[in-house]
């Protein structure tokens, strides 16, 4: 018998009747429409369009570029070679019900938000999700399955989505939500339906704030999330949650046929409980033909214990794990063309990822923001078409003395809300990525450059320098005729693993994480002769993102 009772009945009357898996049919066999993330909307009640960046205004003041030269790394550019269209969609974030409305609302908070030019939001937070009702009205799914009050979640302190909504409105942000799967288990599938119908109408209708992107649970595969292992319920598998899909997805489209929805996938394929969690891909790929708009994975690229012994990795093993991106994309493809041929090209997001999956010392280091960047960069290469960092405010761990989070918080060493690197390595691409990524190749495997055209021809260029050495790279154009000025920013510190870190020189708080406010700190400029080759210093352990005009 369903835990939950009389769970809005008129409403799921409304959505649900006469829906049906040959509803869905109906919605795939329809006039084609863009793919999910290929079009950016001007505005949030805007026809979305090819989104396009101009590049930043060459300033004539600024820092001189005068650095100490090293080693030489010859740095080819193809600008004639177009890898992806980029667009905000690839350098999102989460934020959570937890977060607080009072710290999250903060004008410092939304400057902060601006600053960093994210602009793209995932909500309401992770595994949550699946305990999370929107409206309040938990109907007596009051704990969840470890015992917690599943109702401080929409308490008074917490963001609602309401406010949720302000902040991006305040941004000039666009979001993706979570919707809770979980309900279909401890309820019912219709159940669950009704609680995402009821929620993209109180969005894209009531409050007039059009929700474009959903997905349906959060990690459901796995066995920590709630609804995935349940007392008198069958495993979880990728059939089960593939019908429930359909299920839901078609109310939420009843509603508005407009949104895009994406299921939760894996990139591991076979039988096991933590590997390929039940040949979850091989059930549930043949139940998604021309029903999910796009496929959603997660990346924490490895879990560094032994036991309970955290293993304090090097930074080459940190660094070394960035393959497992492209490895993961790979993989689905190859389990698409095995288990979907017909789906081959649905787009893959990647909704949360970090440098580890736990919050040690060097999620707060400046090796995080290296990392970061390197992941924005090679996502885009690879060919995701968003990615969500996780995540906006998470907390200090005691024990391992990390933080996952963009600002600081509960971390008496720094003023509240500090950015940690890793915000900086978004507002790098902010300012020096343009609309277009295009073909890059470095010769020094530790020096990595991710090269992009704004709209208006000039070049964007982010190095993310992971030597200890000062490096001089010497550029070789094609398809781009530089005209002899650059602008600069450059995220380092005093070596990868320290805390505290600098912007354009200005150095962050003496406990940890960088300056703010960033726009007024100037940017580092230079001219150089346009009939020669560029040779340009690059510091030590460092993000540095150029505009070549």
């Amino acid at each position: 018998m369903s835990r939950l009772k009389n769970f809005g009945g008129a409403f799921l009357s409304l959505f649900l009747l006469a829906v049906s898996p040959s509803w869905a049919d109906s919605v795939a066999q329809s006039a084609p429409r863009p793919k999910a993330f290929s079009l950016w909307p001007a505005t949030n009640d805007a026809d979305p369009t090819t989104f396009t960046k101009a590049a930043p205004v060459f300033e004539t003041k600024g820092k001189p570029w005068k650095f100490p030269f090293g080693p030489k790394v010859q740095v080819k550019i193809d600008a004639t070679q177009v890898l992806h269209n980029v667009t905000p969609y690839q350098f999102g974030n989460n934020v959570a019900w937890w977060d607080s409305k009072d710290w999250f609302m903060d004008p410092d908070r939304v400057e902060k938000a601006k600053e960093s030019g994210i602009r793209f939001w995932r909500w309401p937070g992770g595994s949550s999700s699946d305990n999370y009702f929107w409206d309040g009205n938990y109907q007596g799914h009051t704990k969840d399955s470890g015992g917690a009050d599943t109702t401080t979640m929409t308490q008074p302190w917490a963001v609602s989505t309401d406010q949720f909504i302000d902040f991006c409105r305040q941004t000039g942000s666009e979001a993706i939500f979570t919707v809770n799967y979980a309900a279909a288990r401890y309820g019912s599938a219709q159940e669950a339906a009704d609680l995402a119908a009821r929620w993209v109408k109180h969005c894209n209708i009531d409050m007039k704030f059009k929700v474009r992107y959903w997905e349906i649970g959060n990690e459901v595969y796995g066995s920590w999330e709630e609804g995935n292992k349940m007392a008198g319920k069958p495993q979880l598998t990728g059939d089960v949650y593939g019908k429930d899909f359909q299920v839901i997805a078609a109310a939420m489209r009843k509603v508005d046929p407009d949104i895009y929805i994406g299921a939760v996938c894996v990139h591991t394929d076979d039988g096991g409980d933590w590997t390929g969690y039940h040949w979850w891909m091989r059930d549930l790929l043949p139940q998604l033909k021309g029903r999910a708009d796009y496929m959603i994975l997660h990346q924490y690229f490895m879990w560094p214990f032994q036991g309970d012994i955290y293993l304090d990795p090097s930074n080459d093993v940190l660094f070394g794990n960035l393959h497992k991106l492209g490895d993961a994309y790979g993989a689905v493809g190859q389990m698409e063309a095995k288990y979907a041929p017909t789906e081959k090209g649905v787009p893959i997001d990647l909704t949360e990822y970090n440098l580890v999956n736990a919050s040690p010392h060097q999620t707060i280091e400046l090796i995080n923001g290296l990392f970061t960047a390197e992941v924005l960069g090679e996502s885009v290469k690879v060919g995701y078409v968003n990615s969500n960092y996780w995540d906006w405010k998470n907390g200090l761990d005691k024990k391992l003395n990390g933080d996952m989070a963009m600002l600081a918080s509960a971390d008496n060493s720094v003023p509240d809300a500090t950015p940690r690197p890793s915000y900086y390595a978004f507002a790098l691409y902010n300012k020096a990525f343009g609309d277009k990524m295009i073909a890059a190749d470095s010769g020094d495997p530790k020096v990595k450059v991710y090269a992009s055209r704004f709209s208006g021809g000039e070049l964007g260029l982010v190095i993310v320098n992971e030597n200890d050495t000062n490096e001089n790279l010497n550029f070789d154009f094609a398809g781009f005729t530089p005209q002899g000025k650059l602008m600069g920013w450059i995220l380092t510190g005093k070596g990868l693993n320290e805390k505290q870190v600098s912007w354009n020189g200005e150095m962050g708080p003496l406990g940890g994480g960088g300056p703010f406010p960033i726009n007024t700190i100037p940017p580092y400029r230079a001219t150089f002769k346009a009939d020669k080759p560029l040779q340009l210093p690059i510091l030590a352990h460092s993000v540095t993102g150029v505009v070549l005009y």
